[in-house]
């Protein structure tokens, strides 16, 4: 198990270091969704294989990690946001074509100032010195890696665990079977991040698994992506209730404020969500039924 860890860790190391490059020019924004992509799936990667490496070996990749991920996240969160702005104003009327102008320059104020911090630290010795630390790492087999038992007999091989970690991030999407549909929008974000944990531990361990395992991963992203979309519209709604307040309070003696697209913005992100609250039931069924159950069981079963 230590050894399949390093080597998926390896794999998006290299994919986080390929968009590199592109996530400091700036000009695709594909390249910092993948890289701080990469280092989500490290982050999971961690919390999978964790147990089977020394504990302070792993302490300062993972800091370096959160970091990395952190630093990207405030970026590309921001990319989003402006994004599905700026496609909302565009298919607005001509005459209200600068419906969101205050609140596109704040975020984009807010989007330079969170670029600027990124590229001081990938310039910064701690991101080199992490990486490099890191690469040594992922390419020295054995490095930190707990030895197999010896005196007891304990489980180690790929063949031996996988079933049950798969099958317990599974657990743990079904847990919610109590409380789903109808509960608040925090449990659905909670959901998103343990459907995401599974979508990655199938990833993780795609090649030994029966052929089943691809579709399943995608009824899995599936979900995941309908429940990102909620939860950014949830933020959406909260960061421009924040705007709106911000906004009145600092031009209060000012007549006539130009915040009626901002207010129909709002309006939109809340409708957004009752529309995926709906679609939620029908792919939230599929995901848990008798089907789902049993492909997953057949393609660990070649294990």
């Amino acid at each position: 198990m230590a050894e399949a860890g390093r080597k998926v860790l390896y794999l998006h190391f290299t994919r986080m270091l390929a968009n590199e490059a592109g996530t400091r020019l700036g000009e695709d924004l594909e390249a910092l969704h993948d890289m701080r992509v990469a280092t989500r799936r490290m982050r999971a990667a961690f919390d999978l294989f964790a147990p089977y490496y020394e504990r302070k070996a792993l302490a300062p990749f993972a800091k370096g990690l959160r970091r990395t991920g952190r630093t990207l996240g405030a970026v590309r969160d921001l990319d989003v946001l402006l994004d599905k702005a700026v496609a909302y104003q565009a298919a607005l009327p001509p005459e209200n074509a600068g419906a969101l102008g205050p609140l596109l320059a704040y975020w984009q104020t807010r989007r330079e100032v969170s670029r600027r911090q990124m590229l001081e630290y990938l310039d910064g010795a701690a991101y080199r010195r992490f990486g490099d630390a890191f690469e040594v790492f992922l390419l020295s087999p054995g490095a930190g890696a707990l030895p197999p038992p010896v005196d007891e007999i304990k489980p180690y091989q790929v063949r031996h665990l996988v079933p049950r970690l798969v099958m317990g991030r599974y657990e743990a999407v079904r847990a919610y079977e109590v409380v789903m549909p109808g509960a608040p929008l925090m449990t659905y974000h909670m959901l998103r991040i343990d459907c995401m944990r599974l979508r990655y531990a199938l990833e993780f361990f795609r090649e030994v698994l029966g052929p089943e395992a691809p579709p399943l991963i995608k009824q899995v992203t599936a979900m995941q992506d309908l429940l990102g979309e909620l939860q950014d519209a949830h933020v959406a709604e909260g960061l421009l209730e924040e705007f709106l307040g911000q906004y009145r309070r600092k031009h209060k003696k000012e007549p006539g404020l130009p915040l009626e697209g901002v207010s129909g913005y709002l309006q939109a992100q809340r409708a957004i969500q009752a529309e995926l609250l709906a679609r939620f039931p029908e792919p939230w069924a599929a995901l848990v039924g008798p089907d789902f159950r049993r492909a997953l069981g057949v393609a660990l079963a070649v294990l």
